[in-house]
C-alpha cells in the first residue's frame, strides 16, 4: 500500500485550505484554553472547590475533613493530568493536518481521546449537583482507576502488583475516611461509592454524558470509537483502490472538519463546565471558541458549493 498516495490532499480532493485552517484553528484553541484554565487559579475558588462544595466541607463532622478535602484536590490533579493529555493530542492533530501525507482516520481518533477526557471531566463538575453528590461521582472515579490500575498490573508481572495495591488502598482509606462505604457486585468486586442515600458507579456510560451534552458532535463518539477499534463498517468507508490496484484511504474534507469541530466542541464544554463551577465567567472564552466554530463550517460551505459546482461543470462536460 502506498500510503502517501493514499492520503495526500492534493491527489485526494481535501482542500489546502480546510486542513492549514483547521490546524491553525486547533493552535489558537489551544492557547485560548490554557489561558482560561490558569485564569481559574486567580483566587475563583477555595482549595479547587466551589463556595457551595467548601461550605459543605467545612460543615462535615471533622473526621470527614480531611479526606473529603483530599477528594477535591484528587478530582483537581486528575483535571490537570487530563488537560495535558488532551493538549497532547490536539497538538498531535494539527501536526498530522500539516504533515505530508495528511491521516484521515487517526485525525478521528485522536479527536475521540479529547472528548473522552473532557466528558470524564465535566462528568465531575457538573453543574447543579448537590456536593454530595459532586463527591461520590470524585470517589467513585478515583476508585475506578485504582482498581483498573490493579488489574493492568496482574497483566504487566508480579512486580507492578505491590504499587497498585498500594494505591488501591490510599483511595479507598480516604474514601471510607470521608464518610462513605465502598458496595461490591454479586462477585465481591467494588463497583460503587455510596454517601446516605447518594450512589455513584464506578462504570459510567461515557456515550450516554456524551450524547446529553450540547456542544458535543451527535454519535460522534460512537463513530470515532469505532474508527479507532477498526470496525469494518466504519473504515470501508474511507477505502477505495488506487490505479495500480492498492487499497488506499481516501481522504474526505467532511472527516477532517468533523475533527477539529469535536475538539471545539469539547473545548466548549470544557470552558462552559469549569467557568461555571469555578466562578469564572466562561462567556468571553465561550464567544472565542463559537467564532472559531462558525469559521470553520463557513469553510466547509464554501468547499461543498465548489465542490457541487465542479460536479456540475464535470457532468456537463461529459454531456458535451
Amino acid at each position: 500500500m502506498n500510503a502517501a498516495a493514499s492520503s495526500d490532499p492534493r491527489r485526494l480532493g481535501v482542500p489546502k485550505e480546510i486542513v492549514d485552517q483547521g490546524a491553525r484553528t486547533l493552535h489558537h484553541a489551544c492557547r485560548s484554553l490554557g489561558a482560561f484554565v490558569e485564569s481559574l487559579a486567580e483566587g475563583i475558588s477555595t482549595g479547587g472547590m466551589s463556595p457551595a462544595d467548601a461550605g459543605w466541607v467545612s460543615a462535615s463532622h471533622h473526621r470527614h475533613r480531611a479526606a473529603r478535602r483530599r477528594l477535591w484536590a484528587w478530582a483537581g490533579w486528575n483535571t490537570q493530568l487530563t488537560l495535558g493529555n488532551i493538549l497532547d493530542h490536539v497538538q498531535s492533530i494539527q501536526r498530522t493536518l500539516v504533515g505530508e501525507p495528511v491521516a484521515i482516520w487517526s485525525l478521528v481518533s485522536l479527536s475521540r481521546v479529547v472528548q473522552e477526557g473532557t466528558v470524564r471531566v465535566c462528568h465531575l463538575y457538573e453543574a447543579g449537583l448537590s456536593p454530595e453528590q459532586r463527591a461520590v461521582r470524585m470517589a467513585a472515579a478515583w476508585l475506578n482507576g485504582a482498581r483498573q490500575h490493579q488489574i493492568a498490573a496482574k497483566d504487566v508481572g508480579p512486580e507492578a502488583v505491590p504499587e497498585a495495591d498500594k494505591i488501591w488502598e490510599y483511595a479507598e482509606r480516604t474514601v471510607q475516611r470521608a464518610g462513605m462505604t465502598i458496595e461490591q457486585d454479586s462477585k465481591g468486586r467494588p463497583n460503587s461509592a455510596v454517601l446516605g442515600s447518594v450512589k455513584g458507579p464506578f462504570a459510567v456510560n461515557l456515550t450516554a454524558i456524551a450524547g446529553n451534552r450540547p456542544t458535543h458532535l451527535p454519535a460522534w463518539y460512537r463513530i470515532s470509537s469505532a474508527a479507532s477499534h477498526s470496525t469494518v463498517w466504519m473504515v470501508a468507508q474511507a477505502s477505495s483502490f488506487d490505479e495500480d490496484g492498492q487499497l488506499v484511504m481516501r481522504a474526505d474534507p467532511e472527516i477532517v472538519t468533523a475533527a477539529v469541530l469535536a475538539v471545539l466542541g469539547a473545548f466548549e464544554d470544557f470552558v462552559q463546565t469549569l467557568g461555571t463551577y469555578h466562578g469564572k465567567d466562561p462567556q468571553q472564552a465561550l464567544l472565542t471558541i463559537r467564532r472559531r466554530t462558525l469559521s470553520v463550517l463557513e469553510r466547509q460551505r464554501r468547499w461543498r458549493k465548489q465542490a457541487e459546482e465542479d460536479a456540475r461543470l464535470l457532468l456537463d462536460d461529459e454531456r458535451a
